[in-house]
């Protein structure tokens, strides 16, 4: 009795040992994993560790290298204020000038036709000096003399109507000085293959326009001065550094006394009387060579 009693006390300790031992085992495991599981938490889950996680890692992303930010500028800020930069009017670019003549003189030789006469028909040579101030100013002095004779509507009218002719004027010379302004400049592609460069020219001028009175073949005709006035426009087009063709479209303006050439048929219209006075305008079209020294 007493030993079943004693084996019975043995068995009860075991047990109470090895629940002991299991409890302090779990509590250890537990606390262990409890442990590992709040630091994680605490590590993702934190807000403020979180915030300043997530601005660390935008901070990274929004943060360019210095290659990087150096090309952004380069695109965006230095190539957009040049395009849009308005300072392309004073030239300040001069180095996209291939040809220049700011403070240069320039010296055409010019060649062309009268092309709004319908009674005289012919040709004019025209001598030009100018004096660039700028590559959008600068001053002309003009010398024009005309080589005309009578044009086919004029031969036609006195062939057809007893040798009568109509009463007109002759253009002989003209000299004036004008001011040139220079608004447009470009580069053109001449079929791909070569870069041609142009400059368009305005020039508001004033002189001297002299001109024959025709009259009967016995009488010497006249000549006379009047003020004139007008306007060119020029195309010049460089081909190197001294030379460049120029086009010339010239309109001028100047009053004019128009006198009886005689009627053979009718003595009472003598040779030489005043039939009208207008407004003459004569427009020529002349090319030829510039050269800028």
């Amino acid at each position: 009795m007493k030993t079943s009693e004693q084996t019975k006390s043995v068995y009860s300790l075991g047990c109470i040992l090895v629940a002991t031992a299991a409890a302090i085992l779990g509590l250890s495991l537990g606390s262990s994993f409890a442990w590992a599981q709040t630091s994680e938490y605490q590590q993702h889950h934190s807000p403020a560790k979180a915030k300043s996680a997530k601005k660390v890692a935008a901070k990274k992303q929004a943060k360019p290298t210095s290659a990087s930010q150096s090309s952004d500028q380069l695109n965006m800020g230095s190539l957009e204020k040049k395009y849009w930069s308005a300072k392309d009017t004073d030239f300040s670019v001069v180095e996209n000038r291939k040809y220049t003549k700011a403070k240069k003189f320039a010296l055409s030789m010019l060649v062309g036709p009268i092309i709004n006469d319908p009674y005289n028909t012919g040709y004019n040579y025209e001598m030009k000096l100018n004096y660039y101030f700028s590559e959008r100013y600068g001053v002309e002095l003009f010398d024009d003399k005309a080589d005309l004779r009578d044009s086919q509507t004029t031969t036609d009218f006195y062939n057809q109507y007893n040798h009568i002719r109509p009463d007109f004027n002759r253009d002989m010379n003209f000299v004036g000085v004008g001011f040139n302004w220079v608004p447009f400049y470009a580069k053109m592609s001449v079929l791909g293959m070569k870069i041609i460069y142009l400059d368009m020219q305005f020039t508001p001028f004033i002189g001297i326009e002299t001109y024959k009175q025709l009259e009967d073949a016995a009488v010497k005709s006249p000549i006379k001065n009047s003020f004139a006035y007008g306007f060119d426009i020029v195309q010049y087009f460089y081909f190197s550094k001294h030379f460049a063709i120029q086009a010339d479209l010239q309109n001028r303006y100047f009053q004019q006394d128009i006198v009886s050439y005689g009627n053979v048929l009718n003595p009472s219209d003598p040779p030489g009387v005043l039939e009208r006075s207008n407004t003459g305008n004569t427009t020529n079209f002349l090319m030829g060579v510039t050269y800028f020294f």
